[in-house]
C-alpha cells in the first residue's frame, strides 16, 4: 500500500476510534406497576424537537441499550402493548458517558387521577395547557406533549396545581338529544393524593335552552381500593313522547368501587340508579360488575351488565353516558336493557394485540335509531320519541338474545399511528323491504327481526408530531337491512360506516392564546344503511344503526 492511502487510512480509522470513544449509551430495564420485566418494549431515544434518534426493542428480561449517541439533550420513552407510554426526559448525555434509565409502564387501569401539569418555566417555550394524570402510590404525571403523544412522566416532583379547567364551544348536525349550539364546562380538582372531584355541565341553545351537569367524586380508600360516585341531571325540552308528553328530565345517581386483590386480580363492581320522567315517570337501576386476571403478556377477564351505557368504573363519568338509552312503546316509557355477559381474551408483545370475546346476552326495547316526517296517527302510536332539534326519532325493537363473538386486531405501524381490525358475528335487528304505503309504523316496528349477521370494522388513529394533530378515521359495515349493531354492548366498537375524529391545536403566531383546539367529530358521512318507508298514513321515515352527525367547535383549557 503506498504511502499516502496508508496514511488516510489510518486518519479515517483513528477518527472513528475517537468518534466512538465519545459517544455516549443509555440502558435499563422496562418493568411494568408490578415490577415484572416487560418483553417486547418499544424504547425510542427522543432528540429535543421529538424526533426520533433511534429505537430499539426490549429482550426476555426486559433489558435494553441504545449504543452510539452524539451527546446532547434527549428524551427517552418507552411503550406497550396495553400500557400508556412513559417518558423520561432532559436527560444531558455527555462525551463517552454511560447512563442508566429504568422506566416503568402503566395501565390506563391503574392511573385514574387528573390534575394539571407543572407550569411551563419562564426560561422554556410555551406549551398547550394540558391534563395530567397520576398514580397514588408514586404520583407520575400523564401530559399530552405539545408535538408528541400522551406519554406517562414518572418522575414528578407532585408540586403541580390540583385545579383544571376546559371550555368548549361546538354544534352543528348533532345526534338524537344532542342539537343546538353547546357550551361545554369540565373542571377537576385533587386536593389531595387520596381524593379526586369533577364537575362538568352543557349549556345548549336549542328551541329551547338546555342543560346536562354531572359531578363526581372519588376517594381512595384503601391501597388498592378506590370508590367513584357520580350525580347526573339531564333537562331536554326538546324530546317529545307525544303532543302530550313534552320535555325530558332525568337524575342518575352512580357509584362503582375498583378492587386489587393482588398483582395480577382485579375486580370492580357498580350501580347506575335512573330516574326520568317524560310524561310519565321511569325508575330503573343498572349494576355492572367485572373480574380479570393479568399475566405478563396475557389477560382473561369476565364481565356482566346490565345496560350498554354504563359497564365498567371509568364509564361513570364519561361523556355521552349522562343521556339514558331511553324509548316509548305503548305509550310508557322504556330503557333499553338487558343482560349481557362475556369473557375475553388477550394477548400480544410488542406493536401487536389480539384480543377474542365471547359473549351471551338478553336485550330488552333496543334503541331503533330514525328521522323523517311524523304524522299525527305516528304520535297517537305512543311507539316514538322525537328530538325536534334534530329532526331524529327514536323507536323500540323486540327484544332478542343470542350469542356473538368478536375478534379485535391492533398493530403499531410506526411509533404513532395504529392500525385495528375488528370482525364480529352476532344478533341484530333487521328491517324487511315492504311496498311503499302499506303499513303502519307500528307495523314496521313490529317486522323488525333478530338475526344473525356479521360486522366488519377497520380503523387507523395516529398523530402528527409536528402539527400536534390528532386524528382517527374508521369505517364499520353491516348488512344494509340490520338497523342495530352486532353487540350493542361493545363501546369500543367505531361508530357505524364512514366516521373520523380530528382535534387540531391552534398556534398560529400570537393571534390565539394557548390551549386552543379546534374539534371535528363526523359519524356515518356518507349516510349509509339508512332503511327509507312510507307509512300507509303517507309519512316518510327512515330507519338507521346510526344518522350522519357533523359536529365542529373550539376547545380552550386553562
Amino acid at each position: 500500500m503506498s504511502g499516502p492511502f496508508f496514511l488516510a487510512a489510518v486518519v479515517v480509522c483513528a477518527a472513528g476510534i475517537r468518534a466512538d470513544a465519545q459517544s455516549s449509551s443509555v440502558s435499563g430495564v422496562v418493568r411494568d406497576s408490578h415490577g415484572t420485566p416487560q418483553v417486547g418494549a418499544v424504547v425510542e431515544l427522543l432528540r429535543p424537537d421529538f424526533s426520533v434518534a433511534s429505537e430499539v426493542y426490549t429482550d426476555d428480561r426486559g433489558r435494553y441499550r441504545i449504543h452510539s449517541i452524539i451527546p446532547g439533550l434527549y428524551d427517552v420513552k418507552a411503550s406497550g402493548t396495553l400500557f400508556l407510554p412513559t417518558l423520561r426526559e432532559n436527560l444531558r448525555l455527555l462525551a463517552s458517558s454511560k447512563m442508566v434509565v429504568n422506566l416503568t409502564l402503566s395501565t390506563l387501569y391503574e392511573a385514574f387521577r387528573w390534575l394539571p401539569a407543572q407550569p411551563r418555566q419562564a426560561d422554556e417555550p410555551k406549551d398547550d395547557w394540558t391534563w395530567t394524570l397520576r398514580l397514588s402510590a408514586n404520583r407520575p404525571l400523564l401530559r399530552l406533549l405539545q408535538d408528541g403523544p400522551l406519554v406517562l412522566v414518572t418522575d414528578g416532583d407532585g408540586s403541580a396545581p390540583e385545579l383544571k379547567a376546559r371550555v368548549t364551544v361546538r354544534g352543528g348536525e348533532s345526534g338524537f338529544g344532542d342539537g343546538g349550539i353547546h357550551n361545554d364546562f369540565e373542571m377537576e380538582r385533587v386536593p389531595d393524593e387520596d381524593r379526586a372531584m369533577i364537575f362538568r355541565a352543557d349549556l345548549t341553545q336549542a328551541q329551547e335552552p338546555a342543560l346536562n351537569a354531572l359531578v363526581g367524586y372519588e376517594q381512595q380508600l384503601a391501597p388498592g381500593r378506590t370508590f367513584r360516585t357520580i350525580a347526573a341531571i339531564e333537562d331536554r325540552p326538546d324530546i317529545a313522547g307525544g303532543p302530550q308528553a313534552q320535555g325530558l328530565q332525568a337524575v342518575e345517581m352512580r357509584s362503582g368501587e375498583t378492587l386489587n386483590f393482588t398483582q395480577s386480580v382485579q375486580a370492580e363492581f357498580g350501580d347506575d340508579a335512573e330516574a326520568i320522567h317524560l310524561g310519565n315517570n321511569l325508575v330503573a337501576n343498572h349494576p355492572f360488575a367485572s373480574l380479570a386476571l393479568r399475566g405478563e403478556n396475557a389477560s382473561i377477564a369476565y364481565r356482566v351488565s346490565t345496560s350498554p351505557g354504563i359497564q365498567q368504573v371509568e364509564d361513570l363519568d364519561r361523556e355521552g353516558t349522562a343521556q339514558p338509552e331511553l324509548v316509548e312503546t305503548g305509550g310508557r316509557l322504556a330503557l333499553e336493557q338487558g343482560l349481557h355477559q362475556e369473557i375475553a381474551v388477550a394477548g400480544g408483545s410488542g406493536a401487536l394485540r389480539v384480543q377474542v370475546t365471547a359473549w351471551h346476552e338478553q336485550v330488552d326495547h333496543p334503541v331503533v335509531s330514525g328521522g323523517g316526517t311524523i304524522s299525527p296517527a305516528d304520535w297517537a302510536s305512543g311507539n316514538l320519541l322525537y328530538d325536534a332539534s334534530t329532526d331524529l326519532l327514536r323507536a323500540s325493537g323486540e327484544g332478542f338474545s343470542g350469542n356473538g363473538m368478536l375478534s379485535e386486531v391492533a398493530e403499531r405501524v410506526d411509533g404513532s399511528t395504529w392500525i385495528s381490525f375488528d370482525i364480529a358475528v352476532g344478533e341484530a335487528l333487521a328491517m324487511a323491504s315492504s311496498a311503499p304505503g302499506t303499513e303502519t309504523l307500528a307495523q314496521s316496528l313490529a317486522g323488525m327481526k333478530p338475526r344473525e349477521a356479521p360486522m366488519y370494522s377497520a380503523s387507523v388513529r395516529g398523530l402528527l408530531r409536528r402539527a400536534g394533530t390528532q386524528w382517527r378515521a374508521s369505517y364499520r359495515w353491516q348488512p344494509p337491512d340490520t338497523v342495530t349493531p352486532v353487540d350493542a354492548f361493545a363501546a369500543g366498537i367505531p361508530d357505524a360506516y364512514l366516521s373520523f375524529v380530528l382535534r387540531q391545536p391552534i398556534r398560529y403566531h400570537r393571534a390565539f392564546p394557548d390551549g386552543m383546539e379546534a374539534l371535528v367529530d363526523v359519524r356515518n358521512l356518507l349516510a349509509e344503511g339508512y332503511r327509507p318507508f312510507v307509512s300507509r298514513d303517507g309519512s316518510t321515515l327512515f330507519f338507521a344503526q346510526s344518522a350522519r352527525c357533523v359536529e365542529g367547535g373550539v376547545s380552550f383549557s386553562f
